[in-house]
């Protein structure tokens, strides 16, 4: 119930909901640490919101449950998933956010068919921001076309809001890994600059891509979420090597790293560092001087 509670936060707390929510999977890793499944603690929290959802029919409650599945007990079940398998912290993190971005497009899918999931997102954020005029107001870029601007802006996050619940969820897996060894479970032992995502993630990156092309409608839709949340992930693994090149000493320094996130997502700059990553994946980037000990995240 605790785990519930914090993740509540997410949806009722502007802003500060999406830090406190990335601590809801730690009562339930704490009982993986156990030796005990996680499924005891969010089995039946999910089994009472499933009921809810049926007695009640509301919509808002099956988000609710997918919503809490997705941030609180599948970070955590991917845990348990890990324990029992020799995957390194790469293949963990793509684990992770696979999982998760498959789980909201066939949620979303399933909400809306046969109509376009983005399309009806679209249509509830654009209404709930007309209800909110001084919300509206302030966000409205000022000076001509400002409703246009913030229009394609809605339109856009809309668009990609499975690659965005991939993206937090990753956030969640990378905040956990080090603090796994805290609690006993001895996965994530490698140090952050050497983290490498998934091999056989070019293949994403393939059929995202052409997918994001060639087709059209929902599976357009799909592809195109596919692929920026492979370009998320390559992105990690782009920040992982300038963390190579920092050394132990710069790259050990919280603020250091702090300012390397802040550097990395400015847009020139983040596009560098995908390419860095894909590259990665064919040529090995981090050989050789340049590394004197490294950090751990």
């Amino acid at each position: 119930m605790f785990s519930l509670a914090v993740f509540l936060s997410l949806p009722f707390l502007p802003v500060l909901g999406m830090f406190l929510a990335m601590l809801a999977p730690l009562p339930l890793v704490h009982l993986v640490a156990g030796g005990r499944s996680s499924a005891l603690a969010w089995g039946w929290v999910a089994a009472l919101l499933v009921g809810a959802a049926l007695v009640t029919q509301q919509v808002w409650i099956v988000a609710l449950c997918v919503g809490y599945l997705t941030v609180t007990a599948w970070p955590a079940l991917a845990v348990e998933l890990w324990v029992r398998r020799p995957w390194s912290s790469g293949r963990w993190v793509t684990a992770l956010t696979g999982g998760a971005f498959a789980i909201s497009c066939i949620f979303l899918v399933a909400l809306f068919y046969p109509q376009q999931p983005a399309e009806r997102i679209q249509a509830f954020f654009t209404s709930a921001m007309t209800e909110s005029r001084a919300l509206l107001e302030a966000l409205s870029p000022a000076g001509r076309g400002g409703e246009d601007v913030l229009s394609a802006a809605i339109a856009a996050t809309a668009y990609l809001v499975p690659a965005a619940v991939a993206t937090y969820v990753a956030g969640i897996g990378l905040w956990l890994r080090p603090r796994l060894r805290l609690l006993g479970i001895a996965r994530g032992t490698e140090p952050f600059h050497l983290l490498r995502v998934e091999e056989w993630l070019p293949v994403g990156f393939a059929l995202g891509g052409l997918g994001w092309v060639f087709t059209t409608g929902l599976v357009k839709w799909l592809a195109a979420n596919l692929l920026v949340t492979v370009l998320g992930l390559y992105l990690l693994q782009g920040v992982a090597i300038i963390h190579f090149y920092l050394g132990r000493r710069l790259g050990s320094n919280r603020w250091v790293r702090v300012a390397v996130m802040l550097f990395a997502l400015q847009l020139p700059v983040a596009v560098l560092l995908v390419l860095a990553g894909l590259a990665d994946a064919f040529f090995p980037l981090r050989r050789g001087a340049g590394w004197d000990g490294g950090s751990g995240s």
